[in-house]
């Protein structure tokens, strides 16, 4: 992620990806997962991020998307400045 006052954040699933299948064709399920390119901020909490995809013998089972699980803000002089005398400070200590 760029941009953020965060590098990193928490991307759940939009909704449960269960489904039925026969238990033989449970080893051939592929699940291919995308993010969205450059993925900047702010993110708010809900935004969709990307995909999951689940598919069995080339076909398409079921999609869900990858949500924020949390509100990323846009860094600026005011965060930098708070994050530098944190990590500063972390140091000290």
């Amino acid at each position: 992620m760029e941009k953020g006052v965060k590098s990193e954040l928490q991307a759940v699933l939009q909704e449960d990806a269960s489904f039925f299948v026969e238990k033989s064709k449970s080893s051939k399920i592929i699940q291919n997962i995308s993010f969205t390119d450059n993925i900047s901020a702010p993110i708010e909490k809900g935004e969709v991020l990307g995909e999951a995809t689940y598919t069995l013998d080339n076909k398409v089972i079921k999609k869900v998307n990858i949500i924020a699980n949390e509100t990323v803000k846009k860094i600026n002089l005011i965060n930098m400045t708070t994050n530098l005398y944190e990590n500063w400070f972390n140091l000290l200590r």
